[in-house]
């Protein structure tokens, strides 16, 4: 009782405070009620939802936190939240299943199944800009790229998965397009390239790369002089954009982090030396977490003045 004669004033405690969260129980427990308003829902579903989305929302941003660091920039953007997912295997994994459940159900005309995201940039010395993109290189339709480089071997046989994957996609005329630059080309010497026609596919050309294997004698080198032969290919043809996979490290054996800093040291140093060259844009295409993560590092030591 208070001075007054009055019943005294008691605080409620909320749902959040009560189960220890941040996240608000009360309203979890709404959008429950109104996504399934046939079902009766135990008083622990809020709970452990708020729970669950509180330790997601803490991880995420702190692998942002992280991936800013990385990239040497005080303020955490949106765009270090999509390298953070992309970097976690568990979380790209996710993403991915929420994406395709996400298209299978859309009914939106003109939304792509399999989409790209950029997660990091850079500016080289003369302007030219790396960009690393979140995606399959074999699915940028849409995505502005004049020439995809295909990591094949000197026969140019697409049995690889990229190859087959090449080959379905540009279907009949592309696979006649690589026969006839077999005929015209002969076998691909080790460091070579050549290009053909990308029938059916998101670039109007394929630059088919016959790289080094790991343990060779003299394979850094020579993959490096891979890259730098496809970029003059590039110019030749006057292109201004170009896609890399991560050469060298799926069935050539290359340690990942290797294969990224011999690749990005020959990109830079072929720019500095061909002054005039046509190409603006080299996109490094990477699907999976662990390669997303060395090449995001690698292109922050970069000199971008």
């Amino acid at each position: 009782m208070s001075s007054r004669g009055g019943k005294k004033k008691s605080t409620k405690t909320s749902r959040s405070a009560k189960a220890g969260v941040i996240f608000p129980v009360g309203r979890m427990l709404r959008y429950i009620k109104k996504g399934h308003p046939k079902y009766r829902i135990g008083v622990g579903a809020p709970v452990y939802m708020a729970a669950v989305l509180e330790y997601l929302t803490a991880e995420i941003l702190e692998l942002a936190g992280n991936a800013a660091r990385d990239n040497k920039k005080g303020r955490v953007t949106p765009r270090h939240i999509l390298l953070a997912v992309a970097n976690d295997e568990e979380l790209n994994q996710k993403q991915g299943e929420v994406s395709k459940a996400a298209s299978a159900d859309s009914t939106t005309e003109g939304t792509p199944a399999d989409g790209f995201t950029v997660l990091s940039t850079k500016s080289l010395f003369l302007g030219q800009k790396l960009n690393l993109i979140h995606s399959e290189i074999s699915n940028l339709a849409g995505f502005e790229v004049e020439a995809i480089i295909n990591p094949t071997n000197a026969d140019i046989d697409l049995k690889d998965d990229l190859g087959n994957t090449l080959e379905k996609k540009g279907g009949k005329e592309f696979v006649e397009a690589v026969l006839e630059l077999r005929k015209k080309n002969g076998p691909l010497e080790v460091a070579g390239a050549a290009v053909s026609a990308g029938h059916g596919l998101p670039a109007k050309f394929v630059i088919h790369c016959n790289s080094p294997v790991w343990g060779a004698d003299k394979c850094e080198e020579l993959l490096e002089k891979t890259v730098k032969n496809c970029l003059a290919l590039a110019d030749d043809k006057k292109l201004k954009s170009i896609a890399f996979p991560s050469i060298g490290s799926g069935r050539n054996g290359f340690p990942k982090q290797t294969a990224a800093q011999l690749i990005l040291k020959a990109i830079s140093s072929y720019f500095v030396s061909t002054m005039s060259s046509s190409i603006k844009t080299v996109y490094f295409v990477l699907f999976d977490s662990e390669s997303i993560g060395i090449y995001v590092q690698e292109m922050a030591k970069l000199d971008a003045n």
